[in-house]
């Protein structure tokens, strides 16, 4: 009976740990991948909403179209495309703001180079549900997704937010 009780406490402990560490592990990774996209910044515009040009991948689709926001369409999962036109590809405005938030962040990092600013956000927002935003300059997509589909995600919405054309 001692031994039985132990082990189930040695599996609960480790499940435990698997799942803290998995989170963060997949948060790694989605900062990776956006960073990569942030470098590369080979993806050229190939949508036109409003007066908005952007890059979208195989199988997104514009659903609405405002000035300067686009509600953007992967299968049932939507996008939030804010585009600020005042500001430019070096601005860190966005991320400011996000950072002045009181929310806890699960990660809240930027990177840069000589001439654009970008960053990535997550949070946790529901039941194995995190917010995920990523942004360059004046520009930034937000969704939710799940703990899995984070390092896909933030690879394709920087590739995204990098094609807008801000001057």
């Amino acid at each position: 009976m001692f031994l039985s009780k132990k082990y189930v406490w040695v599996l609960l402990l480790c499940g435990f740990i698997v799942g803290c560490s998995g989170i963060e592990r997949q948060t790694e990774k989605a900062v990776r991948a956006s960073e990569i996209a942030f470098r590369d910044d080979d993806k050229q515009p190939n949508a036109e909403a409003g007066l908005i040009q952007v890059y979208l991948p195989k199988g997104f689709k514009v659903e609405e179209a405002h000035d300067n926001n686009l509600v953007v369409k992967q299968a049932e999962k939507a996008y939030l495309l804010f585009v600020n036109p005042n500001e430019k590809e070096d601005s860190s405005v966005l991320f400011l703001a996000i950072k002045k938030q009181a929310d806890p962040y699960l990660v809240l990092h930027s990177f840069q180079n000589e001439d654009k600013f970008g960053f990535v956000s997550i949070k946790e927002s529901a039941k194995e549900k995190y917010e995920l935003a990523v942004g360059v300059g004046g520009v930034k997509l937000t969704t939710e997704s799940d703990k899995d589909q984070l390092k896909t995600d933030a690879k394709q919405m920087m590739e995204i937010v990098s094609s807008v054309p801000q001057r």
